[in-house]
């Protein structure tokens, strides 16, 4: 056996070690996250206190729900005052961050990873990511999926079981599948003249 052979191995076990441990690691963040029942304390202080030790930022007066699914935990970010419903699903591969004040509704999907389309025999090629931003204030209702590369805009409204499929503007009911700009909410809340949604 050459000595290449040899240190190739090496780091073949190294990669193997490190997936299983980062796998490892996800396992329990998420079993021990929907261990505690589901009631104010656990909501609004365990939970967070949990996700905190396993690496997660987390900001203050955050309340995570019993129920949610998060893969690569350590590259999800939380602002102060996020609100993590039920049943939620985050890829956090490519990495999301979430502002200040963000509510998320029951069944929300985040997905960061995808593949590019490989040939015939096989479509899903080498994995891919991009990164998700939800910037403050923002609520995002029931059901809704949001795909890879998307950033939604400050104060806006995602309407529930809309599909967000790429970048929306800030301040705007946000609907659909695919979801589009709505209606300025800015003209509702200040009385500002309704802007476009210039997207």
């Amino acid at each position: 056996m050459s000595k290449n052979h040899v240190i190739g191995s090496n780091n073949h076990l190294k990669k193997a070690a490190y997936c299983l441990s980062q796998g490892f690691d996800q396992d329990i963040f998420n079993w021990l996250i929907n261990l505690l029942p589901d009631n104010l304390f656990c909501n609004a202080y365990l939970r967070p206190a949990i996700a905190k030790g396993f690496g997660m930022q987390c900001g203050k007066d955050c309340k995570i729900k019993k129920g949610i699914f998060i893969e690569f935990h350590r590259h999800l970010v939380l602002g102060t005052g996020v609100f993590l419903n039920r049943h939620l699903y985050i890829d956090a591969y490519g990495g999301v961050r979430i502002g200040n004040n963000v509510r998320l509704g029951p069944q929300v999907t985040m997905i960061t990873g995808s593949h590019e389309i490989g040939g015939p025999e096989l479509r899903t090629g080498a994995i891919i990511s991009s990164p998700i931003n939800i910037e403050d204030g923002c609520w995002i209702g029931a059901r809704v999926i949001i795909y890879p590369g998307v950033s939604i805009g400050k104060g806006s409204v995602v309407s529930a079981g809309s599909v967000v499929q790429r970048s929306m503007p800030s301040g705007f009911l946000i609907s659909g599948h695919p979801a589009r700009p709505i209606s300025n909410l800015l003209i509702k809340t200040t009385g500002l003249p309704e802007a476009k949604p210039g997207w």
